[in-house]
């Protein structure tokens, strides 16, 4: 069985909806193990991003932030930095200490089809490698579905939120306690 961090959860704050057009202010993330349920908390990724080039505000998502996420926003604009340094952060941590022998990074994210595109996208404008392959890529929801056998599962509102909601690594370290928890449901479920 596979005993590294292979595991790499990923959330972003986003100006909007539109990987192509819209900027990530937020990214976060965190290795983590789903077999062992472990999680590397001596290196966790977190770093704020000014909007790049060419991309935008979508104006509701605006007055999301400026509602009742001002403070959660306010500390992300203070750690504003250039986004491409922002991701070559990013790359550098996701290969820390790997060969190109090992096995893939997953990619993790609630809901994939959103914080993977938004990634995959910066990766392409700055033109660097991203260190993730869509094949491993691995939704949160439908992995949670998959274990419940009910593709319309309920949210896992039963799993207490700590920090702040909308700041991206609090939210990567409920995603992967959420997880977690429905391992250890789908288990005893079993017994």
């Amino acid at each position: 069985m596979e005993t590294r961090n292979l595991d790499v959860m990923v959330d972003i704050e986003t100006t909007g909806t539109h990987p192509e057009h819209n900027g990530m202010i937020q990214l976060a993330a965190v290795r983590f193990n789903a077999q062992t349920m472990t999680v590397d908390a001596s290196d966790m990724f977190d770093r704020c991003l000014s909007i790049a080039p060419g991309r935008f505000w979508e104006e509701s998502t605006r007055a999301f932030w400026q509602g009742k996420n001002q403070n959660v926003y306010r500390q992300i604009c203070a750690r504003m930095e250039d986004p491409f340094l922002v991701l070559k952060a990013f790359q550098e941590w996701a290969n820390k200490g790997r060969a190109p022998s090992d096995a893939p990074l997953r990619f993790w994210g609630k809901p994939t089809s959103f914080d993977y595109s938004f990634v995959q996208s910066y990766f392409r404008q700055f033109n660097l490698h991203l260190p993730f392959h869509y094949r491993y890529a691995r939704d949160m929801n439908s992995y949670i579905a998959g274990l419940r056998g009910n593709p319309d599962h309920p949210e896992m509102k039963h799993v207490p939120f700590s920090g702040d909601l909308h700041n991206a690594l609090h939210d990567v370290l409920h995603q992967i306690k959420c997880i977690f928890v429905a391992k250890q449901e789908a288990a005893e479920a079993v017994a």
